[in-house]
């Protein structure tokens, strides 16, 4: 595994320019063409926004920036210890405009990815991010090391969240000690789950009700993504509601079953069964 820090260069050269940035974009296209072709819309408008909000934070930013590549190793390490996996491949550290915070991509081949700008200097919710996204490469190693094809998986069908987001949450509560709320949030935000633990059955309710007559975009959306929430006024709701069918299926079957649960033929029948439990 390598961590590759451009976040740090762009810092420490930073010019409050569209010139300076798209210069920087230019010089990492594999990185920053993927990033705005899936993890960050509206490049032009957040890039606006990015001029006003970044030279207030650089110093914030590169703290985040050394604590990621410190963090990291000690976090793949303790994983490597559980499971019998290894990472090889590539971290990539950069300054982005205000998408995803994190992602895990290229599938079964998994990399990931850290946008500083979208992190507060919290040592505890850099772990559990770091741990989330890790967790996310444990699932899909530990899948292809038992033999199951990325090809027979349904990558865009809402229960194959459910459970890749459940594991990483609940994979991350394993090997990071955390408030609870810093486990969804990255920070604490006790608000958000007590919400979430006193209306659960409503909004899985809900839940249900928009997997049977809403597209997976439309679920993703509301469910899963940090611009969702219209419903409860509380976004991400997906991943509370899949750390509990991950949690419930450790508890019946262990960790290692639940992460191979998607290589079932009636996989999205048991998912569904397991939300009526709730």
């Amino acid at each position: 595994m390598k961590i590759y820090d451009l976040a740090s260069p762009f810092l420490n050269h930073y010019e409050p320019s569209k010139e300076y940035y798209e210069n920087y974009f230019n010089q990492h296209p594999q990185i920053y063409s993927y990033y705005f072709d899936h993890h960050c819309k509206n490049k032009e408008l957040k890039l606006e926004n990015a001029l006003k909000a970044h030279p207030n934070k650089i110093e914030q930013m590169s703290w985040i920036t050394e604590k990621l590549k410190s963090l990291t190793p000690q976090i793949t390490k303790e994983y490597e210890k559980r499971y019998p996996i290894k990472f090889t491949k590539d971290v990539y550290i950069f300054v982005g405009l205000g998408g995803s915070n994190a992602y895990t991509y290229r599938s079964m081949d998994p990399h990931i990815a850290f946008c500083v700008e979208k992190f507060e200097q919290n040592e505890t919710g850099l772990k559990v991010i770091i741990a989330h996204e890790f967790g996310h490469a444990v699932h899909h190693l530990f899948t292809t090391h038992n033999g199951i094809d990325a090809k027979d998986i349904q990558w865009r069908n809402p229960f194959t969240w459910l459970l890749q987001e459940g594991v990483a949450t609940y994979l991350s509560t394993l090997v990071v000690s955390a408030d609870q709320d810093i486990y969804f949030a990255y920070q604490q935000d006790p608000e958000w789950l007590t919400f979430c633990e006193e209306n659960t059955k409503t909004f899985i309710n809900v839940f249900q009700q928009d997997l049977a007559q809403c597209t997976s975009a439309e679920i993703f959306k509301e469910w899963f993504s940090i611009n969702g929430g219209q419903t409860f006024g509380y976004s991400r709701l997906g991943y509370y509601i899949a750390y509990l069918l991950v949690k419930h299926l450790v508890d019946e079957e262990g960790i290692e079953n639940a992460m191979l649960y998607w290589g079932h033929s009636d996989f999205e029948a048991r998912m569904k069964s397991l939300l009526r439990t709730f």
